[in-house]
């Protein structure tokens, strides 16, 4: 099977980012003006066209995607797989908050706790799961583009499971990579 040359881009910035505001699946927020800038910017700077162009469903993913199908004139298809981490509980909630609501959880998952692969957030998504979906996505991705430059747009721990997966790096080790707001990550499959 021919190879797949994918790049996943996380989004540029969203408001949940700029005010510490957990959004994950459930809240569909969009680009600020400068995710916006953000976003142009980094089409402007794209050299390489892709072949094709992919997106989570998420408006924030799918506004920094806007800059790069005008740029190459490629509609971007919809991939649900490269959703946000659904932060069930968390949702809409600021960090501060839930450093109150939930000190156990929130500690272990912002600062890379020994057991921070195993926490579920309360209704929401695993660390398994979204490694599971992330995987699930790679192999859907391998498939369907073999021989294809694909450009994807997602989210920071989604890409983060991408890269669990591909290259087998393991919590709490893993928790060292971090993706700011339109940084990517270039995978061969």
């Amino acid at each position: 099977m021919k190879k797949v040359e994918l790049i996943i881009m996380r989004h540029a910035r969203a408001s949940g980012n700029r005010m510490h505001i957990m959004s994950g699946s459930r809240r569909d927020i969009s680009l600020t003006s400068f995710g916006r800038a953000q976003a142009r910017a980094a089409a402007k700077k794209w050299k390489e066209a892709p072949d094709v162009i992919i997106t989570s469903p998420m408006k924030r993913a799918k506004q920094t995607a806007y800059y790069f199908e005008k740029k190459f004139k490629k509609k971007a298809h919809i991939m649900d797989l490269l959703k946000e981490h659904d932060l069930g509980e968390w949702t809409g909630k600021s960090a501060l908050k839930l450093k109150h609501e939930f000190p156990k959880y929130f500690f272990d998952y912002e600062d890379g706790g020994k057991s921070h692969f195993l926490i579920k957030v309360p209704g929401g998504e695993s660390w398994e799961d979204i490694k599971k979906r992330s995987k699930k996505a790679l192999r859907e991705i391998k498939k369907k583009y073999a021989g294809k430059k694909v450009l994807a747009f997602s989210h920071g721990i989604f890409t983060i499971a991408c890269v669990a997966n591909v290259a087998g790096i393991k919590p709490p080790r893993l928790w060292n990579y971090r993706l700011k707001n339109t940084q990517w990550v270039k995978f061969v499959l």
